[in-house]
C-alpha cells in the first residue's frame, strides 16, 4: 500500500514526462496541461475508485473528504496548497525516487495508475470536478447526508457499477 502523497507525486511526475515528450516531438495535435491542485485531487479520487473496483482494496489509507469542489485528500491538500491554481512542481529527491520505483515495480498498481491517467488526465480540472459531482455519486451522497468523509463502500460500489463496468 502506498500513501496518497506517493500516488500524487506519481501523477505529477507522469504528467511532467508527458509534457516533456510533447515538447520534444512538437506534437501540435495534442493539448497537455499541467497538474493543478484541483486536478490532482480528482485524479487521486479516480485512482482510489478504480483500484477499489478492480482489486477490492484501497490504493491508499488516507480518507477522501467531501469538500465544496469535490473529493479531497486533506494530507495532499496540505502538502501542495501553496501552489494554489498553478501547476504543481516538485523537487525530486532519493526518497521520492525510491517511492516511484516501488510504485512502478508493482505491476497491478502501475497499470491501474496508467489507466487512470490515460482515461482521466485528458480532462481539465474543472471537467473532473464536474464529473465528481455526479448526482447520487459518492461525493453527492456524502454531501447530501452531511458527512465529511466519502465512504469507501460508496466509492467501491459506484466505480464497480458506473466507471469500471467490465470487471
Amino acid at each position: 500500500m502506498f500513501s496518497a502523497i506517493d500516488i500524487a507525486i506519481w501523477f505529477i511526475l507522469k504528467n511532467n514526462a508527458e509534457v516533456l515528450e510533447h515538447e520534444a516531438t512538437n506534437d501540435d495535435y495534442e493539448v497537455y496541461e499541467g497538474i493543478t491542485h484541483l486536478k490532482l485531487q480528482k485524479l487521486l479520487y479516480y485512482a482510489q475508485g478504480v483500484c477499489l473496483a478492480i482489486t477490492g482494496n484501497t490504493l491508499f489509507n488516507e480518507e477522501i473528504q467531501a469538500w465544496q469542489h469535490g473529493p479531497v485528500v486533506a494530507e495532499v491538500y496540505d502538502r501542495f496548497k501553496e501552489n494554489g491554481r498553478n501547476n504543481i512542481t516538485i523537487e525530486i529527491d532519493e526518497n521520492i525516487k525510491s517511492n516511484i520505483r516501488n510504485i512502478e515495480n508493482n505491476r497491478e498498481i502501475s497499470e491501474i495508475l496508467n489507466m487512470v491517467y490515460d482515461n482521466f488526465a485528458i480532462y481539465t480540472a474543472w471537467q473532473l470536478r464536474e464529473m465528481s459531482h455526479v448526482k447520487n455519486g459518492p461525493w453527492d451522497n456524502a454531501v447530501s447526508q452531511g458527512r465529511k468523509v466519502i465512504s469507501i463502500d460508496d466509492i467501491r460500489t459506484y466505480f464497480e457499477n458506473e466507471i469500471v463496468t467490465d470487471v
